[in-house]
């Protein structure tokens, strides 16, 4: 009898090693059926089996998760103050990173686990053969044309001035592709005038410096209540649905390291349903959303976010039901300036498979 429980308790030790529970339940599933015969002549019961199993305790592990101040790290709000428990043994450590050129180091060197990217990062990355993988999209777009004036449509945008941000980049390459599928000339039928970021954006269109401008939420639910008449004339995700055929467009995605996915891919798997179910959440909460976004100081009031959350667009969909939405998304891009999803046409290895 001895015997028999020593040589038990040698196999599970041996394939319980650096092993999720599931796994070392599958090992023990597989002693040897000598061993079980064995076992079975000295009356070894299975519960013995089932103690040993239970009495192995998967090895530590710490996640390191990082996301961009704004809509991205937005999405992940819930899970960055209530820390919900991934798995047994496992515990995460979440940053809110302000300035994109940390959260690109970060990621070069693969010190996060898990991230909320733009989508053309995730590109770039992967032309650069970094060690992540696109696991699913959850900012489907926030840029809205605000303006006091009363128009409905884009062609109206002719022989307009009309603010911008990110010249080069992506809100200007998903704007020109928009008007250009609107019978307008980017560069000849209406002008575009370009501003550091959304702050300074915000603070001419406010001050009536412009009287148009291209708005991404947050920031503008803020800017809707500091000017009088103001209104977001026209949905930016609508005008990208009539221009290409697809729901909206994939602005933000979350990432994975590529060796968790191949070593744990159970963690993952459980990372990112934890992670669906946050961002639902949001839409269902956004007063306590808002709450938590204050909470963790980045910078702006509940009653904005609050307010804001229905024009964000926030929704997970997993890699497989987003691909060809992404897929459009970096072609737009790609054409546009090559250089801002890594020089090259997109690479099928973005994607993580299941």
């Amino acid at each position: 009898m001895k015997k028999i429980v020593m040589m038990m308790m040698m196999v599970l030790l041996v394939t319980a090693c650096g092993k999720t529970t599931d796994d070392m339940y599958d090992k023990v599933e597989a002693v040897t059926e000598a061993v079980v015969e064995e076992a079975v002549k000295e009356e070894v019961v299975t519960e013995a089996v089932e103690e040993l199993a239970e009495a192995v305790v998967t090895e530590a592990m710490t996640l390191k998760v990082i996301a961009p101040y704004g809509t991205p790290v937005l999405t992940m709000v819930k899970m960055f103050v209530e820390q919900p428990e991934i798995a047994e043994n496992v515990s995460v450590e979440y940053e809110a990173l302000q300035a994109t050129d940390v959260l690109t180091s970060e990621l070069i060197n693969e010190n996060a686990d898990f991230a909320i990217v733009p989508t053309n990062l995730a590109a770039v990355l992967a032309s650069k053969d970094v060690g992540y993988k696109l696991a699913g999209s959850s900012v489907w777009g926030i840029f809205y044309i605000v303006t006091t004036e009363e128009i409905t449509s884009i062609e109206e945008l002719k022989g307009k001035r009309v603010g911008m941000i990110g010249k080069g980049l992506t809100p200007d390459a998903m704007f020109r592709y928009i008007l250009t599928e609107n019978g307008l000339n980017p560069d000849e039928d209406l002008t575009l005038e370009y501003f550091s970021g959304s702050s300074e954006l915000a603070t001419n269109f406010i001050s009536g410096q412009i009287d148009y401008a291209m708005m991404p939420e947050p920031v503008l639910t803020n800017v809707l209540l500091k000017r009088e008449g103001s209104i977001a004339a026209i949905d930016l995700q609508a005008s990208w649905a009539d221009a290409t055929g697809m729901d909206s467009y994939p602005l933000s995605s979350i990432i994975v390291k590529e060796s968790l996915a191949e070593s744990s891919p159970e963690i993952v798997e459980a990372f990112l349903r934890i992670y669906g179910e946050s961002v639902a959440w949001l839409n269902e909460n956004p007063a306590e959303a808002g709450a938590y976004y204050e909470s963790l100081d980045l910078g702006l009031p509940a009653m904005i976010i609050e307010k804001a959350i229905p024009a964000c667009n926030l929704r997970f969909i997993p890699v497989d039901e987003a691909k060809e939405d992404i897929d459009k998304f970096l072609d737009v891009l790609y054409t546009f300036n090559p250089k801002i999803v890594g020089g090259q046409p997109i690479d099928k290895d973005l994607y993580l498979e299941k």
